[in-house]
Order: structure tokens, then sequence, then C-alpha cells
């Protein structure tokens, strides 16, 4: 699945007429805006199904999604927990210092030094900036992703930090 990024896991139905709601896992909503030819990844069948949306809505945190072929409850219940993945070369282009989650999960991150902290595991939301969950050997290090803390990002390959006094 290198080649399709998950951006949302399949919820729950919505109504009689093949509705599900979609969870995001993505930092940029923007991947929904103009969402026309998905993926479904089912993991147990080891699969990849491509699927059309017919339409789309926001509601709340997920979004309402009508999903062509999918036309009934029975059908919609099949794909309850399934995940929605694009092709990596359709994910909109970002601006600059903006990060998809994917490219800073499992990194490799060193101090200023070049010292080994870590690897991030996880990625806190906060609203005012992202949190990187790092593993070290013997602790869980939170590290703001911020212009103070960040020295240098390569997506997927490495991060080094500044880590401040009170870390």
């Amino acid at each position: 699945m290198s080649e399709y990024i998950v951006i949302g896991k399949i919820t729950r139905t919505h109504g009689l007429f093949g509705n599900v709601k979609v969870l995001p896992t993505t930092n940029v909503g923007e991947v929904f805006s103009n969402l026309k030819r998905v993926f479904i990844k089912d993991e147990v069948r080891d699969g990849v199904y491509r699927v059309t949306v017919q339409r789309i809505k926001k509601v709340g945190k997920e979004y309402l999604l009508k999903i062509e072929g999918i036309d009934s409850l029975e059908k919609a219940k099949k794909i309850v927990g399934l995940h929605l993945a694009v092709k990596l070369e359709d994910l909109p282009k970002l601006k600059t210092n903006e990060y998809y989650f994917y490219q800073l999960l499992n990194v490799e991150v060193y101090n200023e030094t070049g010292e080994r902290i870590g690897t991030v595991i996880d990625i806190i939301e906060t609203g005012s900036n992202d949190v990187a969950v790092v593993k070290s050997d013997d602790a869980e290090i939170l590290i703001p992703m911020t212009k103070e803390c960040v020295v240098e990002f390569e997506p997927q390959k490495k991060l080094v930090v500044r880590l401040l006094e009170w870390m």
C-alpha cells in the first residue's frame, strides 16, 4: 500500500441508502475537498478497490460520503471499518513548512549535535501546533512542531530538533 496513503476510516453507516461516515486520518482537510476517485483498503482480504465518490459533505469532524455502487444499508455495512486511501500523486501540494502526518510518523529524531533521541510514534493535534510524540529507549518525549524546536525536517527521513530546557 506504499503508493496509497490512507486518508480516513469508514466508521459507520448513515441512513438507508448506503451513505457512510468517514473519520479523517490526515491532517490536511483539502484532501477531501475534491474527492472523486478513492480506494477502499481491505486488510483482511489484502485488497485495494477503486471507487467513485458521488457526494461528500463535512459533518462535524467527519465526512458523509455517498459511494457509487453502495446503494443500500446492507452494502454500506460491509465496508464499515475499512480505510479510504488515495494515490500518493493525488494528494494536494503543500505550502512551505507543511507536512502530511505520514511524512512525520516513524521518522528518526536527532538533537542539534546529531545525537539520536528516538522515533516519532504519534502526533497530537493541539489546535495551535502539532506535537510529535517521540519514543526513546527509556521514555516518551513531547516535541512541539514549532519554529523554535524544529531545526530541520526531511519528510520520511529525519527530524532535527532543539530541545528546550523544560523538555
